[in-house]
């Protein structure tokens, strides 16, 4: 499916809710308008998808095994019929903003712009959290060639070769930049002027934040679009999906990727405190 098409059919499963009059999980209307969801969560993202995992989560009903003598049964029902609903409402808004910050252009994808290699740009000074970085796009499915990474051997620079030659290299329009912005970054000569040729040379770049560097710390030409802080879950989650159909990757299993993700974040995390 096209981005369009998605956001598309996002937006009218976000329509057919208004035709939800009762709120009870036995509602015939709601009953058709889930089963609805539910089938097009998984065209858009796939079965292994975190969204459609999030979905099948969602019961929509009081469950009666903690139905307790006093309690009303109707009342509690509804209350936890509401929460699901909110909470799936919510998500699908999410996914609409989410696609159209993170996914190419149809033009982009036909014109072959899809990149192959990822290009971090960094301060050698935060290179503790940029060592997590490679290991997370590693566990995605990335291997060494892939990642250009100054502050590492292996990752783009050989022994003996020129370091500013090896940049000039690496930067073109088929390289995906991860900007990791800190107060290093912009106090860094060489990391301004890497700002600025992939600025010039490349066409897909994603700001990664280190805390407390904000999004209203960041100045030059870095876009605010797709950025997000590298202690944020969830968008390294959006940041896989899209590292892997990019690279045609095959998916890692949902669960192993996540117990990988959040012992990566929780060293980040103490490096940030």
């Amino acid at each position: 499916m096209t981005k369009n098409n998605k956001t598309s059919t996002l937006q009218g499963l976000l329509e057919g809710a208004t035709n939800i009059q009762n709120t009870s999980s036995s509602d015939p209307n709601f009953k058709v308008w889930k089963n609805k969801v539910e089938k097009n969560l998984l065209k858009i993202f796939g079965k292994d998808s975190i969204e459609l995992r999030d979905f099948i989560r969602l019961k929509f009903f009081y469950n009666p095994a903690i139905f307790t003598l006093g309690s009303d049964f109707t009342r509690e029902h509804r209350e936890y019929f509401k929460r699901d609903l909110d909470f799936l409402l919510k998500s699908l808004a999410s996914y609409i903003e989410e696609i159209n910050e993170w996914e190419e252009d149809d033009e982009a994808i036909n014109n072959g712009r899809l990149p192959s290699k990822v290009f971090i740009s960094h301060a050698s000074s935060d290179a503790k959290y940029v060592e997590e970085i490679i290991d997370l796009l590693e566990n995605i499915g990335l291997n060494s060639n892939q990642i250009f990474c100054s502050s590492f051997e292996g990752y783009g620079i050989d022994l003996g070769d020129n370091f500013l030659e090896a940049i000039k290299r690496e930067i073109n329009d088929s390289v995906l930049v991860l900007f990791v912005l800190s107060k290093n970054f912009y106090d860094s000569p060489i990391c301004l002027c890497e700002m600025g040729a992939t600025w010039v040379k490349s066409t897909q770049h994603i700001p990664i934040l280190i805390p407390p560097f904000d999004f209203s710390d960041i100045k030059g030409v870095i876009p605010l679009t797709q950025g997000f802080k590298i202690n944020d879950s969830k968008k390294w989650n959006l940041l896989k999906q899209k590292i892997e159909t990019d690279f045609k990757l095959s998916p890692i299993d949902l669960s192993a990727w996540e117990r990988k993700r959040d012992k990566a974040l929780q060293i980040i995390d103490d490096l940030v405190k």
